[in-house]
């Protein structure tokens, strides 16, 4: 039986370590196929025991679905060569908005993304402080 995956580098750790868990999520799914494989030949049988059950990839893919918007977000704000300050912001509050939208339209992501939107208002609070954030709000 054949495989098939797609050609990939190797992940390395980052800087931001909740973007180097997305990558590594997402490259997991990606390769869930030949996990499985490997897993299912002979020579692997007491690797078996360490298979993940459907549950455990549900809740992987959960966590690769709350991780996606902070991404997407972070893209967004690298891939634009002119942000400004006021980008940024609003890049950031369009991120919480997004996380909370998704924690009501899926209950079961919502103790996840709490803990985040925890870590992210508190960062939020301390721009609210700062001189600059004052400064790119009254223009």
């Amino acid at each position: 039986v054949t495989v098939e995956l797609p050609l990939v580098q190797l992940l390395r750790d980052i800087i931001t370590r909740w973007d180097t868990v997305y990558y590594m999520v997402r490259r997991l799914h990606e390769m869930h196929p030949a996990i499985e494989h490997f897993l299912a030949m002979p020579v692997n049988r007491d690797l078996a025991k360490h298979r993940m059950t459907d549950m455990e990839w549900s809740v992987l893919l959960d966590v690769q679905v709350v991780l996606e918007i902070p991404h997407a977000v972070q893209q967004t704000m690298l891939s634009d060569t002119n942000l400004v300050l006021t980008g940024s912001i609003s890049a950031f509050e369009i991120f919480m908005t997004s996380w909370e939208r998704l924690a009501e339209r899926h209950p079961r992501l919502k103790g996840w993304i709490d803990v985040g939107l925890g870590w992210a208002n508190q960062y939020y609070s301390q721009m609210d402080l700062t001189k600059a954030y004052v400064i790119t709000m009254g223009k």
